[in-house]
């Protein structure tokens, strides 16, 4: 996707998500190509600034160099009241995330560039400890717990669930993996994957495919019959929806197929795969792709050699 970030998307595959990018929402700004340390300081603290265009246009500009300034984030969190602000921004948006009306006004920029700057907060290691300890994923939380579909209230989940996808990019943080399933936060991203957009759809497997490459996210996957086959039914849903798609996206694929090879090291669910395999992923359904991802095929096989051990033994 563009801008929502990119490099979302680097951990996992060669191929790009397009989306509008945040500046195609919001109102006409002037960005600056190469501010200074006290541009910056002055756009964080412009921020809180009652005139409506100053205020939108600094937000604009932290989110064009949210990605060029590694100390932004610490920046960010160390300035006064300038996280309660941003809270506040996310909270104003409950009252208007179970109705349409809200989207016909058209996409809420201001919520959904906040949403961008807690991504590199959620990324950037010294404050992803902070965002931690103070809990605040449990603010977005309503955001992908959503029941709608229109765009703009799309692009609100997507951008929510970009910031969870931010804490667990390489390397992958113990910590924030152990949030996530001390929290519940797979039953928030069942909802993107039952009804949200491709794209929501893609971040949501990508969470949940790094936390089954850490062995406390496997153990906690596969340790409960009911929570493994909840998963499996929800991967197989996707390759269902995949087969519907006159062009299937390579990047959800990728994703799919590595959440199965990483289940299949589990020797309970090597069980429930066998009784119950993922036989598009199996057959030729999909041999356009695989033809395409070298990687795709090396899970297939890992996914059939795990299986096969089972019946060898």
């Amino acid at each position: 996707m563009a801008n929502l970030p990119d490099s979302l998307y680097e951990d996992y595959s060669t191929s790009k998500l397009t989306l509008p990018s945040a500046s195609s929402f919001a109102p006409t700004t002037t960005v600056v190509p190469f501010p200074d340390m006290d541009t910056i300081i002055q756009w964080i603290n412009d921020l809180h600034n009652e005139i409506p265009f100053v205020s939108n246009s600094a937000l604009q500009n932290l989110v064009t160099h949210r990605n060029t300034y590694e100390i932004l984030p610490l920046l960010l969190w160390k300035s006064p009241c300038t996280m309660a602000m941003m809270l506040q921004e996310i909270v104003k948006i409950y009252p208007h995330i179970s109705t349409p009306v809200h989207s016909r006004e058209g996409k809420p920029p201001r919520a959904y560039n906040i949403l961008l700057l807690f991504q590199c907060i959620a990324h950037y290691p010294e404050t992803r400890g902070y965002f931690l300890k103070a809990e605040m994923p449990h603010y977005l939380f309503p955001l992908m717990d959503i029941n709608l579909t229109d765009k703009p209230i799309e692009c609100l989940r997507l951008g929510a669930l970009g910031v969870l996808a931010h804490m667990l990019k390489a390397p992958i943080d113990g910590a924030a993996v152990r949030f996530l399933m001390d929290n519940g936060a797979l039953r928030y991203c069942t909802k993107a994957i039952e009804i949200g957009s491709t794209e929501s759809k893609t971040v949501s497997v990508f969470i949940l495919n790094k936390i089954l490459s850490t062995n406390e996210g496997l153990q906690y996957c596969c340790v409960l019959a009911d929570r493994f086959f909840l998963i499996d039914g929800l991967l197989k849903k996707l390759l269902v929806y995949l087969s519907s798609m006159t062009n299937p996206s390579p990047s959800l694929f990728n994703l799919i197929a590595g959440c199965y090879a990483k289940l299949s090291q589990k020797p309970r669910a090597r069980e429930g795969l066998w009784r119950f395999p993922p036989v598009m992923l199996l057959n030729g359904t999909f041999a356009s792709l695989f033809a395409e991802d070298p990687d795709a095929v090396n899970y297939r096989k890992q996914l059939i050699r795990n299986m096969q051990s089972k019946v060898m033994k």
